[in-house]
């Protein structure tokens, strides 16, 4: 069973943390629930993009059963560039 992640953003404009399902950060149009400002899917394309392929890689991995040794961010998570 596929589910969708939930992910917090900030908001470009109040800097707001904003917690919902992913697919929310791609509508064409919604408002900061913080401080009501207009958003756009726009503002928030490259780090929607991140996280998918992080998910993406994420559920490769699972299927596969192998691990990288690598984070979203291509860095080792023994570095302690990582939040576990």
């Amino acid at each position: 069973m596929l589910t969708e992640e939930i992910v917090s953003l900030d908001c470009p404009y109040c800097q707001g943390n904003i917690t919902k399902l992913l697919s929310w950060f791609k509508q064409t149009y919604s408002t900061c629930p913080v401080c009501d400002g207009g958003l756009t899917a726009g503002q928030f394309a490259p780090l929607v993009e991140e996280l998918g392929q992080a998910f993406d890689a994420s559920v490769d991995e699972m299927i596969r059963g192998e691990s990288s040794g690598a984070c979203a961010k291509g860095r080792g998570c023994g570095s302690g560039a990582c939040s576990q």
